[in-house]
């Protein structure tokens, strides 16, 4: 009785993403390679297997990975197992959530709601906000990402801009 038990539990810890849901479950031996040398913006989850509040995000991540496909790369890191990535980045309660744009050393704080439109309108913005920082000559965004762009050089017709919404379909 206890092993039908105790290997349940183990699987639901190991199951909180798989390859199929579009988000890329992140280590000390791939952050780097993934999220850290990429010039994609990356949206990542921080989090820990018995967290309650962790638990509850999964299927918000999830649909916010798959709404977010080819625009922002959506990752998530089991800090309770890699202990490395919460103290490289501060993690100090879960599920943490932080934007990786222009200067991925310094990643932004994501403290919005925990729905799949408020994340993947966020991580939308950020790329938009790095798309602008780049046609305006800014390679790597000073401000973290916050940046709303505009100014007076280039023509509106050479910016492409993300419109409506972002909805889990």
């Amino acid at each position: 009785m206890l092993l039908p038990l105790l290997s349940l539990l183990v699987g639901s810890v190991a199951g909180f993403y798989s390859g199929g849901d579009g988000v890329v479950n992140l280590t000390p031996s791939n952050f780097d390679s993934e999220v850290a040398k990429s010039d994609s913006v990356w949206i990542v989850e921080f989090y820990a297997p018995w967290c309650g509040h962790c638990q509850a995000l999964t299927p918000e991540w999830k649909k916010a990975a798959k709404a977010l496909a080819g625009i922002v790369k959506v990752g998530a890191a089991d800090v309770d197992q890699h202990k490395a990535l919460g103290a490289r980045f501060g993690i100090q309660g879960f599920p943490t959530i932080k934007i990786f744009a222009g200067d991925k050393n310094k990643p932004i704080d994501y403290q919005g709601a925990r729905s799949a439109q408020a994340i993947a309108s966020e991580a939308a913005r950020q790329a938009q906000n790095l798309v602008n920082d780049r046609l305006a000559g800014r390679s790597s965004s000073g401000s973290g990402g916050r940046s709303r762009g505009g100014g007076s050089k280039g023509d509106p017709k050479d910016v492409f801009e993300l419109t409506g919404s972002i909805s889990d379909k």
